[in-house]
């Protein structure tokens, strides 16, 4: 008896382990050949994105007017805004001096910043003076962090108080998944901002004509001061300075450290529309990029030129033609995520137009899908091409009925065969989609069934060793 309850122990044990590796295997979304078809988990977190994919962790592009959001990616998430804080400073600081041209003098807690940070060249000393408007050109253009320090000095008394002169004005804007620790964006675990919010403060900064002025300089010569000459500085801005060319900019602000990444802030007017896009968590190579294609679709979006972006499912496995670029959005604009070499798969769940949207390293990239073939070519959806707003048609005109009864007959034969053919089309796919569910549950009623074998086979080892246990306490017992 104890071996048969061992060997149907040993065989439900097997069984269970057989099931639920078929279970787990239906989960997996394997990166390469024989990868499984899409399941719920295989689709990255993409939070509230609407628009483009870029290379940077987060964007939102907002109507400078409205304040509606127009394009986004995880808007709402949590970034380190590095240098762009300045924008709230400069904005704080404008509205709190009266008088621009009022001097100000370093003191040595303002000029004891980090060395390897953004400074004037040559850095403020301590004892300096310069006045409030020449070091908000030093902290807009040049980034200069002893500038922010200082001017946050001058309107709080102290770092500490002007940080919580930033955090209400944040708040008081709508912006209120801040907080800032500081004037000048050195890094701080509690010193945070959105995308989201980051182009609130813009905007709300964009209101003052001043700021305006100052954040849209490319170039400015700042006024000699007691202890240096004049300083020649050039906003770092690549896009106001024109080095990275892009139409009807107004002003921005750039960021950068290495926790926050590239941060990017940029307002434009052009066409009929001020737009203006917060970009975060970047790097170097694409920052610039990125922003400018979040830019041309907003702008081809409020236009018409394109329709909101409406990816059609797809569920199958795809094979590069030739070497193809995987990029961050679907546009041949957008930065490169990596290549896709001749003959190798990735799993596709969805196309737009002539792009297709697959899974790779965990997140979405985007191929022309001319360089890809599907392994279900026949689960492939048909996209046309968008050519802007449809015109619209005029109503055909009303007619007589027609005499000819054998045109008649002949037309309606017609239409019943195309409805028929329809018909016979939908139940083939009802037929497939009732097959793919009853194959299915058949899985899940397996699984559920090997479970529950598993651990009634468990239940009975347990109590034959519990019984095996018994009568060998009985054995001693007459023994002695």
């Amino acid at each position: 008896m104890n071996k048969t309850v061992w060997n149907m122990a040993a065989a439900g044990l097997l069984i269970l382990l057989l099931l639920n590796t078929g279970a787990s295997r239906l989960q997996v979304r394997a990166e390469g050949p024989g990868l499984e078809y899409e399941t719920q988990a295989a689709v990255p977190d993409q939070e509230d994105n609407y628009g483009p994919d870029i290379m940077g962790e987060t964007y939102c592009v907002i109507n400078g007017d409205t304040g509606e959001v127009l394009l986004s990616k995880n808007k709402d998430r949590r970034m380190y805004p590095a240098s762009t804080t300045k924008i709230l400073t400069t904005l704080l600081v404008l509205e709190n001096v009266p008088d621009l041209n009022s001097p100000m003098t370093f003191t040595q807690t303002a000029v004891n910043i980090d060395p390897s940070s953004s400074t004037l060249e040559p850095k403020a000393c301590a004892g300096e003076t310069m006045s409030v408007k020449e070091a908000l050109y030093g902290l807009m253009l040049k980034s200069a962090n002893e500038c922010g320090a200082m001017l946050g000095e001058y309107v709080a008394g102290s770092e500490a108080a002007f940080a919580e002169m930033m955090n209400e004005k944040a708040r008081s804007i709508g912006a209120v998944n801040s907080h800032f620790m500081n004037a000048y964006g050195i890094h701080h675990d509690e010193h945070y901002t959105t995308a989201y919010d980051l182009a609130l403060i813009m905007r709300e900064a964009m209101k003052n004509e001043t700021f305006r002025a100052i954040a849209g300089t490319a170039a400015y010569t700042m006024q000699p001061t007691n202890m240096c000459g004049a300083r020649s500085i050039v906003n770092s801005h690549k896009m106001i300075t024109g080095d990275f060319p892009e139409e009807g900019v107004l002003a921005g602000k750039t960021g950068s450290t290495p926790q926050a990444g590239r941060v990017l802030v940029t307002a434009v007017q052009r066409e009929d529309m001020y737009a203006i896009a917060a970009v975060m968590g970047d790097n170097i190579e694409n920052y610039y990029q990125d922003t400018q294609v979040v830019f041309s679709f907003a702008y081809d979006l409020h236009a018409d030129r394109i329709r909101p972006v409406e990816w059609l499912p797809v569920n199958d496995n795809v094979t590069a033609t030739d070497g193809v670029r995987i990029r961050y959005s679907p546009s041949t604009e957008g930065g490169v995520y990596t290549t896709l070499l001749q003959g190798q798969q990735v799993h596709r769940n969805g196309i737009y137009e002539d792009w297709s949207r697959v899974i790779v390293g965990g997140r979405y990239g985007y191929i022309n899908s001319a360089f890809l073939a599907s392994d279900r070519p026949e689960a492939v959806p048909v996209t046309e091409p968008y050519t802007g707003t449809e015109p619209e048609t005029e109503p055909e005109p009303e007619t007589e009925p027609s005499s000819d009864i054998g045109v008649s007959v002949s037309e309606n034969s017609a239409s019943e065969s195309a409805e028929a053919a329809d018909v016979s089309s939908a139940t083939t796919a009802l037929d497939k989609n009732e097959a793919e569910l009853k194959k299915s549950t058949w899985k899940i009623v397996l699984i559920i069934v090997g479970a529950l074998l598993g651990a009634l086979i468990l239940a009975v080892l347990i109590l034959a060793i519990v019984n095996h246990r018994r009568r060998m306490m009985r054995r001693r017992r007459r023994k002695r």
